[in-house]
């Protein structure tokens, strides 16, 4: 961020919500690179030669030049950078980057993290490129999203007792991560999962966005990692994140039709 003197403000942001207001303008939720969450207002930029039009755009990247106002930022001026074309032009893909916007706006609203910015920089670019598929890149999204607010799930032993999980494994989010046989009883919520799911969930964590591509996870395991990430999402972040219940659904209608094909 540069400051250009006085209320006069230079920064890398994403939008992230745009919104009509009055008969010309636009208001914006921008994700800054230094100054985290931004409401700004982008004035005639509903106009078709306004040179502010490209910097409302959903899951644009651009460079800001900010008025702080009392309760509002102004955008004066906005250099574009990157636009996320092939997000728009798929459903699936827009439904993953509308549910990292919505886990970024849930995290990003209460502290700023300049990682949670990267986060998003990465997780949108790997749908552009079309690096691995959306529910794989929302799930690794979601967990490095947990990672930074410091609530990752434990998935190496026991989270009660502490022992090594040598039989079947459990996991409970309101336990903090997965449990063995003889401590699942005190978590109501403990659901069964496989060791393949443990490994899945430790190779996603220790690799980038861009090596989620080879992973190839049978229907259980991802309806197991799936179960992870919502029950851990709902306890630690929001129970209120909209579009984790249209992913969910793609999910499960995905899981049915694998079903059908053997």
């Amino acid at each position: 961020m540069k400051e250009q003197g006085g209320n006069l403000f230079k920064t890398d942001a994403i939008t992230l919500r745009s919104y009509n207001y009055g008969e010309n303008d636009r208001i914006v939720t921008l994700f800054s690179d230094e100054l985290g969450m931004v409401q700004a207002i982008a004035k005639g930029a509903r106009k078709i030669k306004s040179r502010l039009m490209g910097a409302t755009l959903p899951f644009c990247e651009g460079n800001y030049l900010l008025y702080k106002g009392r309760s509002l930022c102004t955008i004066t001026q906005f250099e574009f950078k990157r636009a996320y074309k092939n997000i728009s032009d798929n459903m699936s893909n827009l439904l993953c980057a509308e549910y990292m916007a919505e886990l970024t706006l849930k995290t990003g609203s209460e502290y700023y993290d300049r990682r949670l910015y990267r986060l998003l920089q990465e997780g949108l670019g790997c749908l552009e490129n079309g690096c691995c598929g959306p529910e794989l890149l929302e799930w690794a999204f979601a967990l490095r999203v947990m990672d930074i607010n410091g609530v990752l799930p434990n998935l190496d032993c026991c989270t009660r007792c502490g022992e090594d999980i040598k039989g079947a494994a459990w996991f409970s989010a309101a336990a903090g991560g997965v449990l063995c046989g003889a401590c699942r009883g005190a978590y109501a919520d403990s659901f069964a999962i496989g060791r393949a799911t443990l490994s899945a969930c430790s190779y996603i964590m220790r690799h980038s966005f861009e090596d989620l591509g080879i992973i190839n996870l049978s229907k259980d395991t991802e309806r197991e990692i799936n179960g992870i990430v919502r029950s851990c999402v709902s306890y630690y972040i929001s129970q209120d994140i909209k579009t984790a219940d249209l992913l969910n659904v793609q999910v499960l209608k995905k899981n049915r039709g694998n079903e059908g094909k053997e």
